[in-house]
């Protein structure tokens, strides 16, 4: 039987068309660009070549979007995006659904690679509805597996393991050696993440056997870091180190930098387990170099949480310190460039306004535009950061649930309605904080002494979930002295604070609340046993959704702070924060309200 790069040659010199001959070119360019990527780009630019004039817009975008590929595979991230939007728009112009979907799903991949999980999944349940329109086995058995990868790695297992098997299953029937092979390879992902090591090395050694029979490298490489990994886990350093240093010859050798950052990630991890602290430190740094050259979030993140380690047990307190820092701020001031570009815009754009007005007769309209320029950039970045990523989980999990119950497959349709639950909560909880805040600042309230006791018995009532699981310790005082407000916005007042304190305490959170008697006000406080907050987030903290870098998705110091002050400034308040920045001492949030002069009556 002829081998099937000898028959594309073949057919390629008997080609009578341009389309025809571009499109052999990209096929074989496809079929080469794990295994001879260098061949691959050459028969990428023939084909784009070829492809421009007369414009075929299937045919360059299909050669752009291989070179897209063969660029992530060089972890050269900004350039796959680039080259990946431009394919995408051709492929819009043509019509081309099965390929739209492919660079939804690439995009995707880049996503997952820089540490923005959600995106990836929001941009992987895109590629599915995509595909299921186009009707692409092949390529729908492929995304069931990107899909359930990323949902592997939010813990999602109950949604993704039923995907992995139907995706192996489809792989098989196709008879994709490397499409059998990835999936393998994610279901041995899955069982270690799992705990249940054995399975998941019988998973690993399946892809890694079928890697080296086809020739596929990259995957080849990360069959054995996986390999390296569960050993690592299971406790067998000797047996993870093998396959460690194999899978980093592979990586170097074929420049997959990705990896060889997480590879010398992991030995330094191992070494630092075996009291090596100085062979860590050098793997460490020099993973860290390679991280920090192509972006890879994730990996920086966590080369910094291990060079604090390492410099802990070295005795090296200051670069402890230092890389604790880091490793508690980098990750989101990478993730939110984006955002924090759009909001910068709009700044721009509000000095520019307000330059142009400035003088004493408009200082008024000048005072309200600042007002609603402020409430127009957090309603901008609540829609395009807080709801689009739980309405886009919404939307996908609802596709792949009606599917699932057409085909009969009730067994997965449970943990898909408790995560649609989950994500429609938080859509219900963002439009009511949102309406809260415009509430607070139309509404006029009478304002009463108040009994701090019954609010705060209230609140907790209300976060009874949310105490119970982080085990959070609570000690206030008895008796409270006697202020004057609006009993429900004092409870949304320390709802949020709690909310915060346990968010972001220690583990378990130990919460301290208290109330002291100033001149002419009480200042009510809360205190934590967290990592505190540095001088320069502290200045951010009460602006609308201006989130501090150690955020956690989905949560943080944006709309509830902005309520909060929104409210204490109503009732006539302040509200402070004061923290070192120094781990594990935390910080403390307070507001202050007028001291009543009458005190409570009696029940």
């Amino acid at each position: 039987m002829q081998p099937r790069g000898e028959d594309l040659e073949s057919r390629l010199h008997a080609a009578n068309t341009p389309r025809e001959k571009i499109d052999l070119l990209n096929q074989m360019a496809w079929e080469l660009h794990h295994s001879d990527p260098i061949r691959s780009r050459e028969l990428c630019l023939q084909a784009q070549e070829l492809a421009r004039k007369p414009l075929y817009e299937d045919g360059l975008g299909r050669s752009l979007a291989i070179l897209s590929a063969l660029e992530w595979d060089k972890s050269d991230y900004q350039e796959a995006i680039a080259l990946a939007v431009e394919a995408q728009k051709l492929f819009q112009q043509s019509g081309n659904l099965g390929q739209q979907a492919f660079i939804a799903n690439h995009m995707a991949s880049i996503s997952f690679y820089l540490g923005d999980y959600a995106h990836a999944l929001e941009l992987g349940f895109e590629a599915l509805k995509l595909v299921e329109t186009s009707g692409e086995r092949d390529l729908q058995a492929s995304l069931l597996n990107d899909v359930a990868y990323y949902q592997i790695h939010l813990g999602q297992f109950d949604l993704a393991l039923p995907q992995l098997f139907k995706s192996l299953e489809m792989q098989r029937e196709l008879g994709s050696k490397p499409g059998e092979a990835q999936t393998l390879d994610s279901l041995g992902k899955a069982y270690y993440l799992m705990g249940n090591y054995p399975q998941a090395l019988d998973y690993e050694f399946q892809s890694l056997e079928l890697n080296r029979m086809i020739g596929f490298r990259r995957s080849e490489t990360e069959a054995l870091h996986n390999i390296g990994k569960i050993y690592a886990a299971s406790g067998d350093l000797a047996k993870a180190f093998t396959y460690f240093e194999q899978a980093l010859t592979l990586a170097r050798e074929q420049e997959y930098r990705q990896f060889e950052a997480a590879i010398l990630l992991d030995m330094g991890q191992g070494y630092l387990s075996k009291q090596e602290p100085d062979h860590a430190l050098q793997l460490l740094v020099k993973g860290l170099e390679v991280a920090q050259d192509i972006q890879s979030t994730p990996v920086i993140f966590e080369i910094h949480q291990m060079l604090a380690r390492v410099y802990e047990q070295t005795g090296d307190f200051a670069n402890a310190l230092k890389h604790f820092k880091l490793f508690h701020n980098i990750r989101e001031e990478i993730l939110n460039e984006k955002s924090n570009s759009r909001l910068h815009n709009l700044q721009v754009i509000h000095e520019t306004q307000i330059y142009q007005l400035r003088n004493v007769a408009l200082q008024k309209e000048i005072e309200e535009r600042e007002k609603l320029i402020t409430e127009l950039d957090a309603f901008a970045y609540s829609v395009a950061h807080d709801i689009k990523n739980p309405l886009s989980i919404i939307l996908g999990y609802s596709e792949i649930l009606e599917e699932a119950i057409s085909a009969g497959e009730y067994d997965i349709a449970k943990p898909m309605t408790a995560s649609l639950a989950q994500a429609s909560r938080k859509v219900s909880q963002i439009v009511d904080e949102l309406l809260l805040l415009a509430r607070v600042r139309q509404q006029e309230v009478t304002v009463t002494p108040l009994d701090m006791a019954a609010i705060l018995a209230l609140v907790e009532t209300r976060l009874r979930k949310q105490i119970e699981e982080s085990r959070a310790e609570i000690s206030k005082p008895q008796t409270w002295p006697v202020a004057l407000g609006y009993a429900p916005w004092i409870e949304e007042v320390w709802a949020n604070y709690l909310t915060n304190a346990i968010n972001y305490g220690g583990t378990p959170p130990r919460i301290t609340l208290g109330a002291t008697s100033e001149e002419q006000c009480i200042r009510f406080w809360i205190r934590d046993n967290g990592n505190g907050i540095q001088p320069d987030d502290q200045k951010r903290l009460f602006v609308p959704f201006k989130r501090l870098d150690h955020a956690q998705a989905g949560s943080g110091h944006g709309l509830g702070l902005s309520i909060v002050k929104r409210i204490v400034d109503k009732l006539g308040g302040t509200v402070g924060i004061e923290s070192t920045g120094l781990p594990g001492q935390g910080c403390t949030f307070s507001f202050t309200l007028p001291i009543a002069s009458n005190p409570l009556p009696k029940p």
